[in-house]
């Protein structure tokens, strides 16, 4: 994924279908928009794909700049909100739904200044080797970074349910990796990394009749 417009297609039909096998295990509404999750990012990895063949000119320039513009947008200034939202509305012990609380607070900021970035300076993708680059998020874009990752990562550690717990470790750990190994592309790679990683939202629910190891703490609703 995120090498070929080929690669991103495939890797979206991959994770769509797992998308759609997520989205009929809810059993309330709190619980959609963490298993509309792998959806999310199937759609886009395929805005991706347009946004190689844009680069590759094989599309109308006018509509590159809107996949690149959504592409951008679910990255940068949606999924720093809707992660820790998400976290928050399966989470059944006060006390962390607090400090999920905090970290969507910090994923807001970092969505509407990374959506004020994008309306002030513009955004810009290029190929990088064998990945794709993205620029435009301003002048502070290390600092958001940060932030970013601590919103969006933090909120699954966070969490009582174990399988949520094990994919922000993993994300985590990949995008540590990921800066290490190329910071130019990291938008391009994570976002990849974490479609594949969305199985585990999958499992999360499809296995969750299993005992769950929660602490001894009283939970604020019952499912």
């Amino acid at each position: 994924m995120c090498f070929s417009a080929e690669a991103d297609f495939v890797g979206a039909a991959v994770v769509g279908a797992i998308g759609v096998a997520t989205l009929t295990e809810p059993h309330s509404r709190r619980e959609l928009p963490l298993a509309a999750l792998p959806l999310g990012f199937a759609a886009h990895q395929a805005a991706e794909g347009f946004v190689w063949l844009d680069l590759e000119g094989h599309l109308p320039a006018s509509a590159g700049r809107v996949a690149l513009y959504a592409y951008v947008l679910y990255a940068w200034a949606l999924l720093p909100l809707l992660v820790p939202l998400s976290i928050l509305l399966v989470e059944p012990l006060r006390s962390r739904r607090r400090w999920i609380g905090a970290l969507l607070a910090i994923g807001a900021a970092v969505g509407l200044y990374l959506t004020w970035a994008m309306t002030d300076d513009g955004i810009a993708a290029r190929i990088s080797g064998h990945t794709l680059e993205y620029t435009g998020a301003g002048a502070h874009a290390d600092l958001v970074t940060v932030l970013y990752v601590i919103a969006t990562c933090g909120a699954f550690l966070i969490s009582s349910h174990r399988r949520i717990v094990i994919f922000g470790a993993l994300n985590l750990s990949a995008v540590v990796f990921l800066a290490w190994v190329r910071a130019d592309a990291v938008t391009s790679l994570w976002c990849a990394w974490a479609a594949v990683a969305s199985l585990l939202v999958y499992f999360h629910f499809a296995r969750r009749r299993e005992p769950a190891t929660v602490p001894e703490e009283v939970p604020v609703y019952r499912r």
